[in-house]
Parts: C-alpha cells; structure tokens; sequence
C-alpha cells in the first residue's frame, strides 16, 4: 500500500512524500531521479515479501512540493530530515536513482550517522567531458543548460512551456515524445504497457505544477557538488545498465573514483529505466544487502 502524507516545515513550505510497505520493515530512501515524484513505486508486493519501507520524497515545485526556487543539495537534506521525523525513521538505506544521486550522496555526507549502506541506480556522477560526451544530443543540451540558464531567463521558459506544451498529462505525453530517442526499444515497448502505467504517472506528477521545478533541479544536479566524500564510508553499490544512454555505465568509474568503496553490477541489455522495469530484483538485492 502506498501511503501519501504531507509535512509543513518552519518556512511555511509544504514536503509531500510517499511511504510504502511495512511500517516497520527496513527503510529506504528512494531520491528520485529527473523527472521523478513520488509515485514511482511499480510495486509494494516485493515489499511486503521483502519486509522494505520505501520513502519517496518529492523535491521543491515537485508533485505536491511548494516551489523553492533558491535552494541548494545541502537544503534539500534538511527537508528530508523533517520528512524522517514525520515518518518516525531513524536510520536507513539511501538509493539514489539517477539524477538523484547527488541529493543521496549529500545526504550521506552530511548525517552519515543516519545511513547504514547507499545504493546508486543508473547514477549520475560527477561530470567528466568523455561522459558528456557520451550522452544524447538532448541530454548534452539540458546539461548546458542546467549549468547556465539565469533565473529570469528560466521562468520565461517555464511559463512557455507551461503555455504552449501544458502540465501534467500533457506534458508526460510530450515529455516521452522527447526521450523516446535515449530509450532502448525495449524500454519503449515498455512505457506503453499496463506496467509501464507508473512511469508514465510519474512523468504527470512530476510536471503537475509546470516546469519551473524541473528546470530549477537540473541546475542544481548538472553543476559541480558541494559533497564532502570523504565523510562517506558507508558500503556503497552503483548498478548500471549497459545499454543505458542517458547516464552510460562509464559514469560508475568517476563515481568509483570518490568514492573507492563503490562495488558496481552492470546488467546486460539494461536501459535507464532498470528501476522500473527490474523493481522487483532491486528491491530483493538492496534486502539482501541491508
């Protein structure tokens, strides 16, 4: 069952957050990637058979997430924090999927205490020319992007988008149109399956309040962190497809490189919808692990 709540913090700013499986089954924060909300849970079967609990938060002008325009990967842990007291969690497993990694990493590295193992899905990692050099020609765009667009000059984009492409559903459907490219053919027979129904309900809900939220994350994720790694030392897992295009498997290498504890698992024929497509078998390995 997929529990939905709501957290008001000091600011006044709403955190909205999912919280599935067995209330007192290990607990995993899931930090989505981009896009990503909080429903993007394929199945909490698994989790009841695995005994996990898993916390999706959405991230500021996200889902149901007020918007926060100035924030950084340090504030946003600060958010998760008030989450964890709302949900009564002490300590957990991190995963961070996709471009949700940096947000997992800070985390580690500023409460490490809190955290028992991270686990990183189809991972971004600190950026290196040859992996950019890698990406979709889309993906390079949007990487340029995020590192440069000044904030009055993102809200006009925004406000376009929102004007001209539409939120929620529209902007999902628009959204697939434009990453059908970096998918694998498998991944796209995929999205337009009955089981491919939770990606395309995360893509609504991420876009359900317009894109300003989405523009404001990818500056964030596509610049340099501000992560002290050497505070983490946790055992840390990176699983990677090898046929993913958007975050290649090479990005485990500059992740490895700070942080040499990471053991990585590259699944053949894996996009980077693994977490999606391969729910189930992630779920039972971060138990196994935990």
């Amino acid at each position: 069952m997929i529990n939905e709540h709501q957290v008001t913090l000091a600011d006044g700013r709403l955190v909205s957050y999912s919280d599935s499986g067995p209330r007192d089954g290990r607990v995993v924060l899931l930090c989505h990637g981009l896009p990503g909300a909080r429903v993007q849970v394929p199945s909490t079967t698994i989790l009841e058979q695995r005994h996990v609990r898993v916390i999706i938060i959405d991230r500021p002008g996200i889902g149901l997430s007020s918007l926060q325009t100035v924030r950084t990967l340090a504030g946003w842990s600060s958010d998760a924090l008030a989450v964890l007291a709302d949900a009564q969690v002490d300590t957990l497993t991190l995963v961070g999927y996709s471009a949700g990694t940096p947000y997992a990493l800070m985390f580690a590295s500023l409460y490490p205490e809190r955290v028992n193992r991270i686990s990183i899905v189809s991972g971004m990692a600190p950026s290196a020319a040859a992996d950019i050099a890698k990406l979709s020609a889309m993906n390079r765009f949007l990487h340029s992007m995020g590192n440069t667009l000044p904030p009055t000059v993102r809200r006009t984009l925004a406000w376009t988008a929102a004007t001209f492409i539409g939120t929620g559903t529209k902007a999902a459907t628009f959204g697939i149109k434009m990453m059908r490219s970096a998918f694998t053919p498998a991944e796209n027979s995929f999205i337009d399956t009955p089981g491919g129904a939770v990606f395309r309900a995360m893509l609504a809900e991420h876009f359900r309040q317009g894109y300003d939220g989405y523009l404001v994350d990818l500056g964030l994720v596509t610049q340099h962190w501000p992560i002290a790694y050497e505070r983490i030392h946790h055992p840390v897992h990176a699983w990677y497809g090898s046929d993913d295009r958007i975050t290649p498997p090479t990005a485990a290498a500059s992740l490895q490189a700070v942080l040499p504890q990471t053991t990585i698992t590259i699944t053949p024929g894996a996009g980077h919808l693994m977490i999606f497509m391969a729910w189930d078998e992630l779920v039972s390995r971060i138990a196994n692990e935990a």
